[in-house]
């Protein structure tokens, strides 16, 4: 509590001007090489510069007190009692240093470090900057894969590959949308340019739930400034029409691309071309596939076999039929923390994100401009990596930590405008 107090107090005696520089640059580099495949060892570099920083910003400037103590930590708990009835008990602490260690370490690091303006100003043109290479970097490693033959599913190498990149296109989304809201201006011509190669990219996917998950996001996005008190119309009209059309453009391409490709891969030949769009549901493989791991589930329903995403691969048999790919996981981000960790798992998981969006809700309804707008990117970051994850289960490595860090970076904003908020602050 002394510590506390005291750093309140520092925080209180600090100029509004925000951290020195020194404090953020190993966070940008972090944020800018975060989703770019081949970076490991600079990526932890980074991060490990990142969580110094933090250390040293919250001990000389002080830091509020962090969100989400309780879901999280009984995140850690579980996860740390499943060693005792892991079937791998070595691969389990692996991954919790790696998933949960390695993730929080990002959270709070950026919760710490984002004071204001200058700091969410630098960490969103970074998230911009990262998001422009890694679209450059795909589209170049897909005409190059195209041209010599490479499999369609390998040709993403660059950016951690297929299922993973449509994972954090769909989370950066949020993120863009936020800084198109911002920018100046004439830097909104760069940022319709990266629009546009992410449309492309995206639809070089194939990756139909990309486009359910964005328009998701956007669309609690649209509904947050709709029900926002005190409008301004005209400023509500340049929000909703970039939103609304944006959000027309994602229903539009899941229902061209959905038709384009069979609901089901693995039996292509059952699929009738003339079929409708409900065979994107009703055939879909992820039915037989959550069939499968649910009665897994129901084998050990209240402690799982440990954590870890892929330990079940490790432990259970592949139905013979199965393609490789249908048996790495459930697909689904709640049956594999099911499969992990039981039902309690499962819980302690929806109480996570349950209760990272109450804190997104609660700056909805701040008075605070500022405060309002990074609340309704935080909703739309839940909701569309939630949504996202409902059918595959990136909550892992890569996108973990693109979702741990932007959730940090918002909600660390948001409780530094409440504790100090010059009559002139702007993020624009």
């Amino acid at each position: 509590m002394r510590a506390m107090e005291h750093a309140s107090q520092s925080e209180a005696a600090r100029p509004a001007g925000g951290l020195a520089l020194a404090y953020l640059v190993p966070g940008a580099l972090f944020l800018l090489v975060l989703p770019t495949n081949h970076t490991m060892a600079l990526r932890m570099f980074c991060l490990v510069g990142t969580v110094a920083a933090a250390f040293l910003a919250a001990r000389r400037h002080g830091f509020s007190s962090p969100p989400l103590r309780w879901p999280l930590l009984a995140w850690v708990a579980l996860a740390l009692a499943s060693l005792a009835w892991s079937r791998m008990p070595a691969f389990s602490a692996g991954e919790i240093k790696t998933e949960i260690g390695y993730g929080l370490a990002a959270f709070f690091s950026f919760f710490v470090l984002t004071r204001g303006d200058q700091e969410l100003r630098l960490w969103l043109h970074a998230a911009f900057g990262a998001l422009a290479l890694s679209i450059a970097l795909s589209l170049v490693g897909y005409a190059d894969g195209h041209a010599t033959g490479v499999s369609p599913y390998m040709r993403w190498d660059a950016v951690h590959g297929y299922a993973s990149f449509s994972t954090y296109l769909s989370t950066a989304v949020p993120l863009l949308a936020l800084w198109f809201w911002s920018t100046g201006p004439r830097m909104r011509y760069v940022g319709w340019l990266v629009v546009t190669l992410l449309v492309i990219a995206a639809s070089l996917l194939g990756n139909r739930m990309f486009w359910l998950a964005a328009a998701a996001g956007l669309t609690v996005t649209a509904a947050a400034v709709l029900l926002r008190r005190a409008p301004r119309e005209p400023s509500k009209r340049r929000v909703l029409v970039p939103l609304f059309a944006a959000i027309a453009l994602c229903a539009i391409l899941f229902v061209t691309i959905a038709g384009q490709r069979p609901a089901d891969y693995a039996r292509p030949a059952e699929a009738d071309e003339s079929a409708g769009l409900t065979d994107v549901f009703a055939r879909s493989e992820r039915l037989y596939i959550w069939a499968f791991w649910l009665d897994r589930i129901a084998e050990r329903p209240w402690t799982g076999v440990g954590f870890g995403r892929d330990l079940p691969h490790w432990i259970y048999e592949k139905p013979k039929e199965w393609p490789d790919l249908y048996f790495a996981h459930a697909h689904n981000m709640l049956l594999d923390y099911g499969l992990q960790m039981g039902i309690p798992g499962m819980l302690v998981l929806l109480w996570i994100f349950a209760s990272i969006a109450a804190q997104f809700w609660r700056c909805t309804r701040d008075p605070d401009e500022q405060v309002f707008k990074v609340g309704a990117t935080g909703m739309a970051l839940v909701v569309s990596f939630f949504s996202k994850n409902m059918v595959d289960d990136l909550f892992w490595r890569t996108d973990a930590l693109v979702f741990w860090s932007f959730a940090g970076i918002l909600l660390g904003y948001a409780a530094g405008r409440r504790r100090h908020v010059p009559e002139t602050a702007s993020i624009q």
